[in-house]
């Protein structure tokens, strides 16, 4: 697939630093970091091999006090890189690969905004903007990191777009402990060496994370491809 104008926002910390935000293996910082790893490298695979320019935003490049601002300042610096439309995923969706980069791209072509819910559609795994859908500020103060999020990003893109951002797919987020436990004892979709690796790096802890789960029932942007085509003078 090739589209100029299009990018992917890879937006996330990376291992040595995720692992400490979310807790996948308890009381275990080791294990902990190679599952973070572990995630991390399958995002950057499946969005490697999209066919879409790639910009990836971890760590110190990120700006802002909050998650939203860090987010809005990220999307913002792809636009300005000269791109016109943004696909942001984040590491914690183990099946991103099944994803149509072309159907997003399409849509995206034809102005209509894209989002990727969760299956409780409290989360976004994805999201797909273009230059004119994109407010820094109102984007910026979306309540992120609450379960209100997916509503208000579908009103807000759906206001600034004049159409109901397409939806994709639910698919499944790892943001701790539960999460992981979920998708090793039915891994039906992530792929079969994202499930060894996981295993492997759980090890024994794989069996108390299942016995629990029983008993408890993105500066400077660093490129991944080739790079962007150069703004023109008819930009906004």
């Amino acid at each position: 697939m090739s589209d100029d104008r299009t990018a992917i926002l890879f937006f996330s910390h990376r291992p040595e630093r995720e692992w400490q935000n979310k807790q996948f293996v308890r009381r275990d910082y080791a294990k902990n970091r190679q599952v973070a790893e572990a995630l991390y490298e399958h995002t950057r695979q499946a969005v490697a091999e999209s066919g879409v320019p790639v910009l990836e935003v971890t760590g110190a490049q990120q700006r802002g006090d909050s998650f939203g601002e860090r987010l809005a300042n990220a999307v913002a610096d792809v636009f300005a890189e000269g791109y016109d439309r943004v696909i942001a995923v984040g590491s914690d969706c183990p099946t991103l690969h099944e994803v149509d980069w072309q159907a997003v791209a399409d849509r995206l072509d034809r102005d209509a905004p894209v989002l990727g819910p969760t299956p409780d559609q409290q989360g976004a795994y994805l999201i797909g903007l273009t230059r004119a859908q994109f407010d820094r500020q109102a984007f910026a103060t979306l309540p992120w990191k609450s379960s209100t999020l997916f509503s208000a990003l579908s009103r807000h893109l759906a206001e600034r777009a004049g159409t109901e951002p397409v939806r994709l797919a639910p698919r499944d987020d790892v943001n701790g402990h539960r999460d992981l436990v979920a998708l090793l004892r039915h891994p039906t979709s992530p792929p079969r060496a994202l499930v060894v690796r996981l295993r492997r790096a759980l090890g024994g802890a794989d069996r108390t994370a299942q016995t629990e789960q029983r008993s408890s029932t993105r500066p400077v942007l660093e490129r991944r491809s080739r790079a962007p085509p150069a703004p023109t003078s008819s930009r906004a």
